[in-house]
């Protein structure tokens, strides 16, 4: 029986070699824990997607889905590798998001897409000077936000903070670029006269070309002059706000000045109103560079705002709020993560001191925790990645699993040593014939993540759980070798000591498991029924548990948006957010509110609520709150975010027409707190009419708080439509009615011009008073081929309609969304009632409807859940094949993993925890962890088989060996993860807490019951195994036996 393996001979033949390995182990893990960068992210992931942004101010939506979305979308789809196309068309320009196929090269797409780009900008309306096409990667958030109060009124804000505040920041090591945004910015504004244009007869769409035309910088080739080469630049750049002025109009001896007001100013017109506790506000957004440790970077900014910024003479007036720190974040997160791994491994200590009753011995086991973590961190430096949230939740979930190898080579060394052999024999032989067994049960570990890794159909989700995996899978590959090569050599350091004598509660808890294993193996039949009862309880009870695409979490800030009417001035929208802001800093107290910040234009706005940080319990905290509070010792709990939000919901100022929102509208996606049902087709109008029905039917659902579609917030429209037979008897040409329209109303950017050390803007429009009425309109003067002008009344006709506050597309089809917002976590049952009222919906050839992104993301997470669970359990049964030399053998432990989701089932369903992405991983972890104990058990029996001992003997007796190192081992598992369970600790305010409980639960039932059923199903299958060797026998030996004869 005896099996010698090759890291035990090692420790026991070169002890100083291996002293040697461990304190290199320490010296550099403690080094690369120092050195190791601190992100809130990991780093590296891009998403298979790009954006284009395409702005075009002041048009409506139809006009920008006909001359933008529509042509931009079809040279889109001759790109390789494009998988959808969704765009938005908005009264300021249309949105374009391009998803491609996984294994797409993006930094090819992007020139793909900048390409087509170039290509279709000559087909695209002329007034369209940029497109921007964008990537999207883990950069893209900034690490900072920083808003900037403005107590005063101040004549250039935004140069003052670009100044002072935008290039102070870009010069601190390792920020990339900073941005300013809502501030009020200065440009040169030719604000044209109309009067002044019809007086002298001006042609204003040939002004503007001449402008644009004339503001330039060419290179134009260069010259040789005595054997100097010189480089010859044509320079036609304004310099001057004089020599705007003074341009002279073709065909006349008018200046610019002459018809037109040019100044340097901020625009007239107050599209967008931001303020900060009631003062007008400009935020700032610092992003770091990619290689840059978010931590340093965000210490660096807050330095620079408090001591140099902030005492700044010239910025006296402005207060600075720093909104977002990524940097508070990380380090928060991350300390959350390792106070809950130290209280996790204090608990683990005191579990294998009650069983072993020794210091010493408890101590050498706990030797794996900081070895095989610090020897994670070495291999995580080393592959270039970063400590964050995911790899520190690897470390965490490790804390109580990377003790159990040492546990079970620990009991083996010390029960031989009882039976009689020398410390350095039994140190060799106790951890050679448990080396195949506990290597088998790590790998059964590590193969759970194969398909979370490597088989995702979503890429976010593989790259996040890369992160998390690897170090699970070095930890417990690290605790093995520390098992194998460190224990061994402890135990004969400390050879002194002796077998720990037995607690008196683990001898009764020994004696009772035989008596209960002893009644099981004697009424195998009832003993099997029950457990099949407990195990269909198991599934019973997890459908009885809420699936759903949310993660709980508490990030202290609440966002409104407010649908306001479309007739609504922009002054009557201020109005109603001060009576909002008066109304929240009138609960200031009670909501504990740090700071309000709203952000509004005419028919529309938003609010956001920025609370005080919730105050973060470890697990003992959460367990004394609560008693002290169902005593009546304690004072209430403050507000949470979710009571804020309802309170303010209800009592909060109400207008007729204004309709208040808590989620983003997203198009067809269905965002969290959402449900979708999305039409498809070609006509807007169509789909406009199907979604009144829709909408009829989605009110029937109890559990809908209140159904809307994507169209109620749209304007009124005044529709142009140009006679042209009038337009060529008159000599006016369409393209120039267009351009001078839209140059007068809209306005137009021209070529940039530099006024000290920054570029600025150069916008002509025609002035405000001449552009505000529909008289005025058709009043605009229009030149002939003749050099005679007539009025626009003479060769068009207006109309009014009500137009649409934006159109969403979908793959070459317009789609609109009628959306229902709801409380119940239960999203299978909300989608069923969905198909239930929606059932009998004829809809016209060419349309359809669907439930949405986010069904769609709903169901293939539960197909690809339950696809790797099946995958990673087919894993576990192939490496217990290859320990068991059996095909038949290996089913009896897994058994373990129905069993295991009876304890989880239960413990989601009493602690009213919903199966969410933390859950759904806890899981996967689960299927490895659980059957390492009928594996070591198993493998036990086995051996005594071999040994001469009879099936029955052999089960009664591995189970009195192997029933104390169950025990601990499972013990140090449920410690280690008692603070995730139960405390409020978060990682970027997402609680950790139902994986905690999801694997803690499955470990709890799984424990205790594989004690009892794995040696009942291995008699089964034994008796299985033993009727098809005799029915092979009887088939073949009558064949060999025939064919004798």
């Amino acid at each position: 029986m005896k099996r010698n393996s090759i890291l035990p001979n090692l420790s026991a033949k070169r002890p100083v070699t291996v002293l040697m390995i461990f304190l290199a182990t320490l010296v550099v893990g403690v080094v690369a824990n120092k050195d190791i960068p601190l992100e809130l992210f990991p780093r590296g992931f891009v998403f298979p997607a790009l954006g284009v942004w395409i702005p075009y101010n002041n048009a409506n939506p139809s006009e920008v889905e006909e001359q933008i979305a529509r042509p931009v979308e079809e040279i889109i789809q001759t790109i390789s590798g494009v998988k959808r196309i969704e765009s938005s068309s908005r009264d300021n320009g249309c949105w374009f998001w391009i998803e491609f196929a996984n294994n797409t090269d993006m930094d090819v797409a992007y020139a793909d897409i900048r390409d087509r780009m170039d290509r279709i900008k000559p087909e695209l309306p002329a007034d369209i000077e940029r497109i921007y096409p964008r990537k999207f990667s883990d950069d893209d958030e900034s690490v900072a936000v920083i808003a900037v109060a403005l107590e005063k009124d101040f004549e250039d804000a935004y140069g003052l903070l670009d100044t002072y505040v935008r290039k102070v920041f870009t010069r601190i090591d390792g920020v990339a670029n900073v941005e300013l945004w809502g501030a009020d910015r200065k440009a040169v504004r030719v604000m044209v006269d109309q009067a002044k244009v019809d007086a002298h007869n001006v042609d204003l769409y040939q002004l503007v070309q001449d402008l644009q035309r004339d503001n330039f910088v060419l290179a134009s080739g260069f010259v040789k002059d005595g054997g100097k080469k010189f480089y010859v630049r044509s320079v036609g750049k304004y310099s001057s706000l004089d020599e705007i002025k003074h341009l002279r109009i073709r065909n006349s001896n008018l200046r610019l000045g002459d018809i037109a007001e040019v100044k340097y100013d901020v625009a007239e017109e107050v599209q967008w109103v931001q303020r900060l506790d009631r003062k007008k506000a400009v935020w700032i957004g610092v992003f770091k560079e990619s290689q840059a440790n978010t931590v340093q970077v965000c210490e660096a900014i807050t330095k620079t705002l408090n001591e140099r910024i902030s005492t700044t003479p010239q910025l006296s007036g402005m207060r600075f709020e720093m909104i977002f720190d990524q940097g508070t974040y990380v380090k928060e997160s991350i300390n959350n993560l390792k106070s809950s791994g130290m209280w996790g491994g204090i608990f683990a200590f005191f579990i294998l001191y009650y069983f072993l009753r020794r210091v010493r011995m408890t101590l050498i086991i706990n030797l794996a925790i900081p070895i095989s973590l610090l020897a994670t961190i070495i291999v995580v430096y080393f592959v270039g990645w970063t400590l964050n949230i995911m790899t520190m939740m690897g470390l965490m979930v490790s804390v109580g699993m990377v003790v159990d190898n040492s546990i079970v080579v620990v009991e083996n060394i010390y029960r031989l040593r009882k039976e009689g052999l020398s410390p350095r024999d039994a140190a060799i032989q106790g951890a050679s014939e448990v080396a195949m067994p506990i290597t088998l049960a790590t790998l059964t570990t590590v193969v759970v993540f194969l398909p979370l890794i490597f088989m995702g159909n979503d890429p976010g989700m593989t790259f996040y759980m890369s992160r998390m995996g690897m170090p699970i899978i070095v930890a417990l590959l690290a605790s093995l070798i520390v098992a194998l090569l460190f224990i061994p050599l402890a135990t004969m350091i400390f050879s002194g000591m002796q077998e720990p004598k037995e607690a008196k509660t683990i001898t009764r808890a020994i004696g009772f498991y035989q008596r209960w294993l002893e009644r099981t193996l004697a009424h195998r039949v009832d003993a099997a029924i029950l457990f099949l009862i407990l195990c269909l309880s198991g599934f019973a009870i997890m459908k009885a548990v809420p699936t759903t695409d949310e993660t709980r979490g508490n990030i202290n800030d609440i966002w409104v948006m407010f649908d306001l009417p479309s007739n609504y001035s922009i002054e009557e929208a201020d109005s109603y957010f001060k009576s909002l802001e008066d109304f929240v800093y009138a609960q200031k107290e009670e909501y504990g509110v740090r700071t309000v910040d709203v952000r509004f234009r005419a028919n529309w706005g938003r609010m956001e609520i920025y609370l005080n940080p919730a105050p973060s319990y470890d697990w003992w905290q959460v367990i004394g709150n609560g008693i002290g509070r169902t005593l009546g010792l304690m004072d209430k709990a403050p507000m949470t975010r979710e009571e804020v939000l309802a309170h303010f919901k209800e009592h909060a100022p109400k207008r007729p027409g204004i309709e208040m929102r808590t989620r983003w509208r997203q198009g067809g996606g269905g965002d969290q707190g959402t449900v979708s049902v999305v039409l498809h087709g070609d006509d807007t109008s169509k789909l406009t009419e199907l979604a009144t029905e829709v909408e009829r039917r989605l009110r029937t659902i109890p559990d809908f708080l209140d159904v809307d579609t994507e169209l109620e917030d749209g304007v009124d429209e005044i529709r142009l439509k140009l006679d042209r037979e009038q337009a060529a008897k008159f000599g006016v040409n369409a393209r120039a009615v267009a351009g001078t329209i839209g140059y007068a109303l809209r306005g137009v950017e021209l070529p940039d011009y530099r006024m000290e050390d920054r570029e600025v803007d150069i916008r002509i429009q025609m002035q405000k008073q001449d552009r505000e009425t529909l008289h005025q309109l058709m009043a605009m003067r229009l030149p002939q081929q003749n050099g005679q002008d007539i009025p626009l009344a003479n060769i068009a006709q207006i109309s009014m309609k009500r137009g649409y506050s934006r159109i969403q597309r979908e793959d070459g089809k317009t789609m609109l969304a009628v959306k229902a917002s709801t409380t119940s976590e239960k999203m299978e049952n909300v989608f069923r009632q969905v198909d239930q009222v929606m059932a009998g919906f004829h809809m016209p050839p060419g349309y359809s409807w669907d439930k949405g992104q986010r069904f769609d993301r709903l169901r293939e997470t539960q197909e690809s859940t339950n696809a790797g669970l099946y995958l990673a359990t087919t894993f576990v049964l192939l490496l217990m094949g290859v320990l068991f030399e059996s095909v038949i053998l290996p089913f009896s432990v897994l058994i373990c993993i129905p069993l295991a989701f009876v304890g989880v089932g239960w413990i989601l369903f009493i602690t009213q925890t919903p199966i969410d992405l933390m859950a759904m991983i806890g899981l996967f972890i689960l299927v490895g962890i659980v059957v390492n104990n009928g594996i070591v058990l198993v493998d036990l029996i086995n051996q005594l088989r071999v040994a001469g001992y009879s099936r029955h003997d052999a089960i009664i007796e591995a189970g009195r060996h192997r029933f104390r190192p169950i025990m601990m081992t499972a013990g140090t598992t449920i410690a280690g993860l008692i603070p995730m369970a139960l405390g409020t600790a978060k990682v970027i305010g997402i609680s950790y807490a139902p994986m905690g409980r999801t694997l803690i639960g499955g470990m709890i039932s799984s424990t205790i019951l594989t004690l009892l059923a794995v040696p009942l199903a291995y008699t089964y299958l034994d008796d299985l195994r033993e009727w098809f060797k005799q029915v092979t026998a009887i088939v073949f030996g009558g064949k060999q036996k025939q064919a004798q004869e």
